[in-house]
């Protein structure tokens, strides 16, 4: 049994496509735009197109590059480094503050600290002697048992 409810998909928007510099027929996303460029190019070894200075994907006519490259908005990158103290910087500084705090996160802590041995030797816990020879290990289960018996008393 088929279900009622059909999915549809939106047709992709012309919107987010650009026209390729070399063919307007040619309409393609802005992710593929670099990798078309070079194919294209190819395609059309006669025309007289120029590369902008500051981004590889723009691509106009040799009048048109001049005008281009004095509004290019990737041109901002390079002013910024050649003259960095006389543009402001691409993404505001942070603002510095100080938190005042008594905290102390270096000082050792008041308290002793956890000594697993201890805690396992006062408490009901199973513990297995690993490396010692067998006569060692079987005085040890003989400890643990006299361990226990005199723990449950209580």
């Amino acid at each position: 049994m088929m279900s009622k409810n059909k999915l549809k998909v939106a047709p992709p928007s012309t919107e987010t496509y650009i026209a390729c510099p070399y063919d307007s027929a040619h309409r393609l996303l802005p992710t593929r735009l670099a990798w078309h460029l070079t194919r294209c190019a190819r395609n059309h070894p006669g025309s007289k197109m120029v590369h902008c200075p500051f981004n590889n994907t723009h691509i106009y006519s040799v009048t048109d590059i001049q005008t281009h490259i004095g509004v290019c908005p990737n041109r901002a990158h390079l002013e910024r480094y050649i003259h960095p103290d006389k543009l402001p910087p691409a993404e505001p500084r942070a603002m510095e503050f100080n938190i005042e705090s008594t905290e102390d996160w270096d000082a050792e802590p008041p308290v002793e600290s956890y000594n697993p041995q201890a805690y396992c030797e006062s408490n009901f816990v199973i513990r297995n002697p690993q490396g010692a020879p067998p006569s060692a290990r079987r005085e040890f289960r003989e400890r643990e048992r006299r361990r226990f018996q005199e723990h449950s008393k209580f």
